[in-house]
């Protein structure tokens, strides 16, 4: 896959960690990745690809975020990073990570919303994003899990310009809402059970597919890993949240066809 992605979709994910030699032996044996080293500055980022097409990054959470954020960071393409960023804190976000150039890549930054969740603002240059969608080991899907969906919801439509559908197509039947770019969903919202407001801290969560799922979650163990949350039974194949053996979440699934748009598939949700 080489194309170059609209403005709102999820462009890019990238793991912050604290430890990045702790936790790359997890992707590597669990997504089978291969990981390159490339200079950024005084820190190591790393490339993390399949078959020779870039699908995540790694990066050293204190050397290019501060040490916050901690986790998977969802990117999501801009055509104008200095302009996003300084849109997403007037509706309320932080700027963590300011715009910065990233050599043979493009331009990123990162900011947390005003519920908590961090999420990352890209503007492709020399790179458009990650290289495949959909297969095994690879981004199939972005979610947001919130216990303030409806504020949540606005804050991400006025920056980024999204139409929404609701839908009850979920396997825990709470609210779900789909941010979508004319019609082709992008990313969805989750309403957590959360009685008090920001109880309970917004988190992008990024879905990788896995060929089986069981299997997945066997790896997980043995590599130090702690399953958490499932499995769940969805309309798009069984999916499970673990946790690797840094303490990042993530979701694997078990994909019965495509979440993203992709030259070889489209979204069904």
């Amino acid at each position: 896959m080489n194309r170059r992605f609209r403005p709102g979709e999820a462009v890019w994910v990238e793991l912050s960690t604290p430890d990045p030699d702790r936790v790359e032996p997890f992707y590597r044996a669990l997504l089978g990745w291969t990981v390159r080293s490339e200079r950024l500055g005084a820190t190591t980022y790393r490339m993390c690809g399949i078959d020779g097409r870039d699908v995540a990054g790694i990066s050293n959470a204190a050397a290019l975020h501060g040490g916050r954020p901690r986790g998977w960071i969802v990117y999501f393409a801009v055509d104008d990073v200095s302009r996003s960023a300084a849109r997403a804190v007037a509706l309320g976000g932080e700027l963590v990570t300011r715009p910065r150039y990233l050599p043979a890549a493009g331009t990123g930054a990162v900011v947390i919303d005003p519920f908590g969740a961090a999420f990352g603002l890209y503007q492709g240059e020399s790179r458009s994003g990650v290289q495949m969608l959909n297969s095994v080991g690879a981004l199939c899907w972005n979610e947001l899990d919130t216990g303030e969906p409806a504020e949540s919801v606005t804050y991400y439509r006025s920056l980024f310009g999204y139409a929404t559908r609701r839908t009850g197509d979920t396997p825990t039947a709470r609210p779900y809402t789909l941010l979508m770019l004319d019609d082709v969903a992008v990313a969805g919202v989750l309403a957590l059970d959360n009685e008090w407001p920001n109880l309970i801290p917004a988190k992008w969560i990024t879905y990788f597919a896995v060929a089986c799922l069981p299997q997945a979650l066997s790896q997980v163990c043995a590599l130090g890993g702690t399953p958490t949350v499932g499995p769940v039974e969805s309309p798009y194949g069984p999916l499970h949240l673990v946790k690797d053996p840094g303490g990042h979440t993530l979701c694997l699934i078990q994909l019965d066809g495509g979440l993203r748009p992709g030259h070889d598939s489209s979204p069904r949700r």
